[in-house]
């Protein structure tokens, strides 16, 4: 990769924070061996019985990271002629891993959040497509809205891991005690607003939702459920100057200024944003979030019944949802064996870990993996997580901007959740600002 390139992939990211894995990007201290700094040992071999190490690049909290180890632990186990070497990229995925790839030092195997097209679009990635007709590789196994944003110019470049939609998480005691009926998956969201409203209480700061500040996911799901064909792939935004998506910022703005049935972005800053801190201390009956937050609420319970139901239904259901997908670097020297790596972690043996690991959905349909995560009845609604899978909407991961433009997204739709802007005006800043990026 030359200067030039690896120049246009930090400018357009380093002011974005990756926020999510398939989860958390909480930075900590693990043992994994971090070999970035090495040089890549891998052979070029077609031989079952000759050694072969392959580099798989690996982010997370501890137990993420504890959880992709085991997957590896069982391959090798499969395969004692492979050594896997964990590159741990940390918190800055993005940032880290375009140095490994501009030192000519990429892992075989790279850790991909929403960044499959725009690894693709520069050449970064090995195009899969040979490898699934020579195998005759079923991919019809993975949902097609995860497929979507790993396609570029019809050729398939990642396959999905595991997958982590957004639903309501929701205090069933605050719902009980104010008489509200508890929220069901056909919801809607007229359902959904009322229901904030009876459990906000402005006396005791206590609100019915939390919407989080600085999350452009978040704001492009109300968007995509208002109806929004929100699409960033070209030099100008569409779907922005529509009467749905000022119908989706008006809805937000009445639910965090006009109403104040959630805490706005600096209220949010003032009080602390601890992940699920205003949820655990009942100073909000409601929050959206993944899969992420299990292991957390398993490991230290919430001291009062919960459970999770999805998004409500505006005129879909859409949803947005964390993601990890793993693809191959076109600079491995063991195309063949990263390719039957890839597989396995991606295939039943890898679904199942994921699945036993109650952090994410696995990435495929398999129907033994999903019953496990249903078997495990945590929460006692988690089928809403598996419903809500054919309903994800990535498309806006179809561009070479999404990350910076997502950062422009946070910045003016959080100045309006703080009163500085109106609907009107930020329909207007987020079109005008959107297509200077584009226009680039």
């Amino acid at each position: 990769m030359t200067k030039k390139i690896l120049a246009l992939f930090m400018a357009t990211t380093m002011t974005a924070t990756i926020l999510f894995g398939c989860g958390s990007t909480e930075n900590t201290n693990n043992k994994i061996e971090d070999t970035s700094a090495g040089t890549n040992e891998s052979v070029s071999t077609n031989a079952d019985d000759e050694k072969v190490t392959i580099e798989v690049a690996v982010s997370g909290s501890a137990q993420e990271i504890a959880i992709h180890q085991q997957k590896f632990d069982l391959y090798m186990s499969e395969h004692p002629n492979v050594t896997i070497k964990p590159v741990d990229l940390g918190s800055e995925r993005f940032q880290k891993l375009m140095t490994l790839i501009g030192a000519d030092n990429a892992p075989d195997i790279i850790y991909l959040n929403e960044w499959t097209y725009v690894m693709a679009n520069k050449g970064v990635l090995l195009g899969l497509n040979d490898l699934i007709e020579k195998d005759q590789f079923d991919t019809s196994v993975y949902p097609e809205s995860l497929l979507t944003p790993l396609r570029y110019e019809n050729e398939l470049y990642a396959l999905p891991q595991e997958v982590s939609p957004y639903v309501i998480y929701y205090n069933k005691e605050m719902f009980e005690a104010a008489n509200v009926p508890l929220p069901t998956d056909d919801w809607t969201i007229d359902e959904f607003y009322a229901a904030a409203e009876a459990l906000t209480n402005p006396a005791e700061k206590v609100y019915g939702y939390r919407h989080p500040g600085a999350q452009a996911d978040q704001v492009l799901g109300w968007l995509s459920r208002a109806g929004v064909d929100y699409d960033i792939s070209g030099t100008e935004v569409k779907g922005l100057d529509t009467p749905e998506a000022l119908n989706a910022l008006t809805f937000l703005h009445n639910l965090v200024v006009k109403d104040e049935l959630s805490p706005n972005p600096a209220a949010l800053t003032a009080m602390g944003k601890g992940a699920d801190a205003l949820f655990r201390n009942q100073k909000v009956a409601m929050e959206s979030a993944g899969l992420w937050m299990l292991p957390t609420y398993k490991e230290n319970p919430l001291p009062f019944e919960w459970d999770v139901v999805r998004m409500p239904m505006d005129k879909n259901q859409n949803t947005k949802a964390g993601i990890l997908n793993w693809g191959i670097s076109k600079s491995t020297k063991n195309p063949e064996a990263a390719w039957d790596l890839l597989k396995f972690l991606c295939g039943p043996e890898g679904n199942r870990i994921v699945a036993e690991s109650n952090m994410a959905l696995p990435g495929s349909t398999d129907a033994e993996a999903l019953q496990i995560v249903l078997d495990s009845k945590f929460p006692p609604n988690v089928k809403a997580f598996v419903d809500s899978v054919p309903a994800c909407d990535l498309k806006d991961q179809l561009s070479i901007y999404r990350t910076e433009v997502n950062t422009k997204v946070q910045q003016l739709v959080d100045e309006m959740l703080i009163g500085k802007y109106t609907p009107e005006e930020t329909q207007e800043r987020l079109i005008k600002e959107i297509n200077a990026i584009l226009a680039n």
